[in-house]
């Protein structure tokens, strides 16, 4: 059996081939039982179509990677409002509006995200380029008010 990392990875590649990104897995195991939740995106838009795609890419990949026939999957899209999990999701949602709540701070800063690094995120604001440290981050969310401007 594969890795955590490997599987995520094997199933990035089949996404993107397609065009989507993921930007979060869950895999859960209760004895031969496998479950798994996978939450997609495509910048073109990601509905029912681009869910379903997702769906026959990866099933087979968890058929094979767990030696099951019938592995539980559910796919999503990550919603116009998501709460950012990972670091990793700003790349994902790269060009997207941005609402970030630092530490220590009670308002919300918006803007665009421009660029990300290991340690940074280049938000472009109303007023210029933020570069904020991701660990000074309390929140993030999608803000999907900042679409179509």
């Amino acid at each position: 059996m594969q890795e955590p990392e490997n599987i995520e990875a094997a199933i990035e590649g089949l996404l993107a081939e397609a065009g989507l990104r993921l930007v979060e897995l869950s895999i859960g195991r209760k004895g031969s039982a496998v479950n798994a939740r996978a939450v997609v995106y495509s910048p073109l838009g990601t509905g029912t179509k681009e869910c379903s795609v997702a769906h026959r890419l990866i099933y087979p990949r968890l058929q094979l990677v767990f030696g099951i026939e019938d592995p539980s999957l559910e796919v999503s899209s990550p919603g116009i409002d998501r709460t950012i999990k990972s670091p990793r999701e700003y790349k994902v949602f790269a060009g997207k509006g941005l609402k970030v709540l630092l530490v220590n701070e009670t308002e919300w800063m918006r803007g665009r995200i421009l660029s990300v690094t290991e340690k940074s995120l280049s938000l472009e604001t109303d007023t210029g380029t933020e570069v904020i440290d991701l660990s000074a981050i309390a929140k993030a969310r999608l803000d999907s008010t900042q679409e179509g401007d």
